[in-house]
């Protein structure tokens, strides 16, 4: 009887030391969240300076232009708020340089003709 006490408390302080140590983990966030950040950054980005007009008689006829000053304000705004760095190749949208962990999007843009446009977002 006194040794299934014993064991019975000896599972307790167990449980509750594991449990303890599995909430005090640091959170790692996978990389498909990872990816998942970077796509709304760039729509953000794109919906901020990437649907401008070239003038308000073009609404109409279809042809819009790119707003790099509004992308990059988006994209200040953005690595204000999650601290991490983004860095876009052609276009003058960049806050600083992503490092290696970067995660890396390849878009195409039309404005008025396809551009590729490498998005990179991660810390620096």
């Amino acid at each position: 009887m006194l040794k299934t006490v014993e064991a019975l408390i000896a599972l307790v302080v167990l449980l509750s030391f594991s449990s303890f140590g599995l909430l005090h983990q640091p959170v790692q966030h996978s990389s498909l969240y990872q990816y998942e950040l970077a796509e709304d950054a760039w729509r953000v980005i794109w919906l901020k300076g990437g649907l401008q007009p070239s003038s308000h008689d073009e609404w109409m006829g279809g042809t819009f232009g790119i707003d790099e000053g509004k992308m990059h304000e988006g994209a200040e705004e953005i690595t204000e708020l999650t601290g991490l760095c983004i860095g876009m190749d052609t276009l003058e949208a960049n806050t600083c340089i992503p490092g290696e962990n970067a995660i890396v999007l390849h878009k195409n843009v039309m404005a008025p003709f396809p551009v590729p446009v490498v998005f990179r977002m991660g810390p620096e």
